[in-house]
């Protein structure tokens, strides 16, 4: 890695690769954590509709960072229009999926993804923003709370296997 600054982007379909590559440092991450719910790592390709909804889909967006003409990081995003008897009505957006390679983790690109996501949310209407992060993933916990993300609730769950 060199010295320069990362740039930020919007991100393309030719991206999707890419995206898709790195997105297997999510899945081997959230499969360490819990393997009875997450897949283990597998090929780019098997994850590419899931990915390509970021790209394609009018309120959602994916923003990439990239140095020496290598993606080392991605955001994706939706807008979210909430209308429930039992909620105050609100456009939110909430965070699907962050992740910078390893050898760039550290040097504030996740940062600089998230505020683009933030600015992105902003211009789509969104008055709030929201993302769901593992418990064991100390680093994003740590990284969300000094961007002024708080706890709102606690999912918590149970096996019903033997």
């Amino acid at each position: 890695m060199t010295d320069q600054q990362p740039t930020y982007r919007r991100a393309t379909l030719a991206d999707l690769n890419r995206i898709g590559e790195i997105g297997q440092l999510l899945n081997e991450l959230h499969h360490s954590a819990w393997p009875e719910i997450f897949a283990p790592a597998s090929s780019p390709q098997r994850d590419e509709a899931h990915w390509r909804q970021s790209l394609e889909t009018a309120s959602a967006a994916a923003f990439v960072a990239e140095r020496d003409d290598e993606v080392l990081g991605f955001i994706t995003i939706n807008v979210v229009d909430e209308q429930h008897t039992l909620l105050q009505p609100v456009r939110y957006a909430r965070i699907n999926s962050v992740c910078v390679v390893e050898a760039a983790r550290g040097q504030g690109i996740g940062r600089g993804l998230m505020r683009h996501a933030e600015q992105w949310a902003h211009g789509q209407g969104a008055t709030d923003i929201r993302l769901t992060v593992l418990t064991c993933n100390a680093a994003a916990q740590g990284l969300y709370e000094e961007l002024g993300y708080a706890p709102r609730s606690l999912s918590m769950g149970k096996s019903l296997e033997p």
